[in-house]
């Protein structure tokens, strides 16, 4: 489909110009400062009314399933949440409910002005086709953990997945990952680093979340999980750590150095009371940020809107800097898809992924306009989402989004999936 998008406010990943958005197929063809009139035929001329284009959220973090789990595991700490409400309750999943489950989770997506994620569950061929399916564009993980068998079985696990990929749609790819720390023994990060070697992969990770998880690694190995990690060599290829609300200074040096991403999940850390992630600390040690949602059970919500607010807000607190976290780094670190190896979909340019959010600038919200980017951190939310477009295609228009199913019957038997494991955890 060819599509021009014009009378436009454009912010493209660095700058602000007025002008006009052209798309071919599945890719940007031009980002124009100005609106040009010659004449070409197009299959939707879109005037965005002065309104903002600019890129995609890059929801950084998320376990797309767990839609099922919203509101059902409340007030508690993250151990007690996990062992005690949520495995459990995982445990009685099938592939078919992870796939609905999943393209639930991506009308959310696309309704917030997400169209990439960084995906770690379980039931994962499930989960990707279902990503696939919708036209959300992904890096899916496993989360890899003792209980997934024996080191040899994991590493031919992982070799079924690198080749079973290949043969996937381009906009989602497989990556390497294991659970954490506290969920692998000696024999399982040996088999993920005879994979992460073979393959030269990254390596995806739940890194010191909790207070709790560091003392315990430290009381275990003399160090903190990062840094084990890292010693053992996991890190060698790059990836990315999720949460890392408590990292040291010397495992921040180590991040900088083998290229590893920070991956704040704000709304979750501070739902579960594990704290607040030193993202400016970060920042000025040179490690890349990334920003994500984590999963409807923790967070509630799968609101990059939300996320981006807190990550900015939060470091002008914790640290008692107004200046500690401006609003166009959080902006940027929301919007890039490459510290997960994704590449051309960061910016708005000639030859990028056609994946980009159109925001309304004229809700009493976003009013008097005098700084755009600073209203999009610090004022805008889903609602003034107008449209999304992924790979090219209009996903989200008119307050609906389309993840290519009829909305209202996935609803219903998404209800139905969260129903039936109620009901059979309620009898065990």
């Amino acid at each position: 489909m060819k599509m021009r998008f014009f009378n436009a406010k454009i912010w493209d990943g660095e700058k602000l110009f007025d002008g006009e958005l052209r798309v071919e197929g599945d890719k940007i063809a031009r980002v124009s400062p100005v609106s040009t009139l010659e004449w070409q035929h197009w299959d939707r001329e879109i005037d965005c009314g002065g309104n903002l284009i600019m890129p995609s959220f890059k929801n950084g973090h998320t376990h797309s399933p767990m839609a099922f789990l919203r509101s059902y595991a409340e007030d508690l700490p993250l151990q007690e949440w996990l062992s005690e409400k949520v495995f459990p309750a995982e445990a009685l999943l099938t592939d078919e409910d992870c796939y609905h489950l999943t393209r639930l989770a991506c009308a959310e997506y696309f309704a917030g002005g997400t169209t990439f994620v960084c995906e770690m569950y379980g039931h994962t061929r499930a989960v990707a086709k279902a990503l696939a399916d919708s036209g959300v564009a992904a890096v899916v993980t496993e989360g890899i953990l003792d209980f997934d068998g024996s080191p040899k079985f994991i590493e031919d696990k992982i070799d079924d997945s690198v080749e079973y990929y290949k043969n996937f749609p381009a906009r989602v790819r497989y990556g390497i990952s294991i659970h954490a720390q506290y969920t692998c023994g000696e024999g399982t990060l040996g088999a993920v680093k005879r994979a992460v070697d073979k393959y030269k992969m990254p390596l995806f990770a739940h890194v010191s979340e909790t207070a709790r998880e560091v003392a315990s690694c430290k009381e275990q190995t003399g160090k903190t999980p990062f840094e084990y990690l890292a010693g053992k060599g996991l890190f060698d290829f790059g990836g990315a750590a999720f949460h890392c609300v408590h990292v040291t200074s010397a495992e921040m040096e180590i991040m900088a150095q083998k290229g590893v991403a920070a991956v704040t999940c704000p709304s979750s850390n501070l739902k579960l009371a594990s704290g607040i992630a030193p993202l400016a600390e970060m920042k000025k040690r040179g490690v890349k940020i990334g920003i994500g949602t984590d999963g409807a059970a923790s967070n509630n919500a799968l609101d990059m809107f939300r996320e981006t607010y807190l990550a900015a807000v939060l470091q002008k607190c914790s640290t008692g800097d107004a200046a500690a976290m401006g609003a166009e780094f959080v902006l940027g670190a929301a919007t890039r898809a490459s510290a997960y190896g994704a590449e051309g979909m960061d910016a708005l340019a000639p030859g990028s992924s056609a994946d980009f959010v159109l925001i309304d600038l004229h809700a009493p919200n976003m009013q008097p306009g005098n700084d755009i980017v600073n209203d999009v951190v610090y004022a805008a939310g889903k609602h003034n989402v107008m449209m999304t477009v992924a790979g090219g295609k209009v996903v989200f228009e008119n307050g609906k989004a389309d993840v290519g199913t009829d909305y209202d019957a996935l609803a219903e038997r998404c209800r139905a999936i969260a129903k039936r494991i109620a009901d059979e955890r309620a009898r065990a």
